[in-house]
């Protein structure tokens, strides 16, 4: 499909109104949650994207922005205090899940959805998960859960099991560290990027063809206070989240995806795909945490598949 067409008149480009990229400032909080659409989100069932982190940026799944060739409408947006979503130093702000779920809902009011769906990557899907099972969820049509969690702890219990087969002196330290014991920094630190290759993957740009050149920075305050130190283990205020019990309080639609190297580990999404009735889990072979990027293609064929001809 052409994603650009000339005017016979003036011989100028002109790109497809479901492909033009639209910046929204939307006001919460005092500030401003940074936000991009594509497509004509008042005709069709727009997919609201949730990025990862906590901290993390949505410019990340530029990916995903293909769906808009297939008539998909898109929003994309910056979490509070994320990416171009920028809060000074001197904020006073709680970050918790209340502040990010109260955000979501701030959004959809904002762009007066009444249908949606929504995609929900690694902590974004412990967002949408959070909202789903705990709240009314009007609108939600379609559900995504993209390398996620239904837990800290299963999550934890897991990377541990991950660990078995580390040199005793990585694995050593990366639990004494674990447990707030003295541990080895350098057999911790050599332990961990040997679990970030083996399971998160290589960053995002280095296997994908990104049209920007830089990224926002992850925030760190919010990715340390709520999550951790490092992808292995939740040990922040997030630390007991669990909405286990609660999965089967799902009533739509709802694809799973994950990688078959991903830290999102089988059991974790297995456990997803048995306890929400009207769900599927599509593995992607060649992934990890980032299979957006390392199977762009595979990943676009099986949400569009999902979002415009599964009922």
């Amino acid at each position: 499909m052409k994603l650009t067409i000339k005017s016979t008149i003036n011989n100028k480009i002109f790109v497809p109104k479901k492909m033009q990229k639209i910046i929204h400032k939307i006001p919460f909080k005092g500030y401003h949650t940074r936000a991009y659409s594509f497509g004509d989100l008042s005709n069709g069932v727009p997919l609201i994207i949730l990025h990862g982190g906590p901290g993390g940026c949505v410019e990340r799944y530029e990916p995903l922005e293909k769906l808009a060739e297939f008539g998909i409408p898109l929003i994309f947006y910056d979490q509070l205090g994320c990416g171009y979503s920028k809060v000074p130093k001197t904020h006073k702000i709680t970050w918790n899940f209340q502040l990010f779920l109260e955000e979501f809902e701030n959004l959809i009011k904002y762009f007066g959805l009444k249908k949606f769906n929504v995609l929900g990557h690694s902590w974004g899907g412990m967002l949408a998960l959070e909202w789903v099972c705990n709240f009314k969820h009007f609108g939600l049509e379609k559900l995504v859960l993209f390398s996620t969690l239904p837990s800290t702890k299963i999550w934890n219990d897991e990377h541990i099991k991950m660990l078995e087969d580390f040199p005793t002196i990585e694995k050593e330290a990366i639990l004494a560290e674990y447990k707030g014991k003295k541990y080895d920094i350098k057999a911790h630190q050599k332990g961990i990027a040997r679990f970030y290759k083996e399971h998160v993957g290589k960053r995002s740009k280095d296997v994908f063809n990104f049209k920007r050149k830089r990224f926002p920075k992850t925030n760190c305050e919010i990715y340390e206070l709520m999550w951790g130190d490092s992808e292995l283990f939740g040990t922040g205020t997030l630390k007991d989240w669990s909405v286990e019990d609660k999965l089967n309080r799902i009533d739509v639609p709802t694809l799973i995806l994950s990688g078959a190297l991903d830290e999102s580990t089988p059991r974790m999404n297995k456990l997803m795909n048995e306890r929400i009735s009207n769900s599927k889990w599509v593995l992607l072979e060649k992934s990890h945490h980032i299979g957006y990027c390392e199977e762009p293609e595979k990943v676009i064929n099986v949400l569009k598949s999902f979002i415009l001809l599964e009922k």
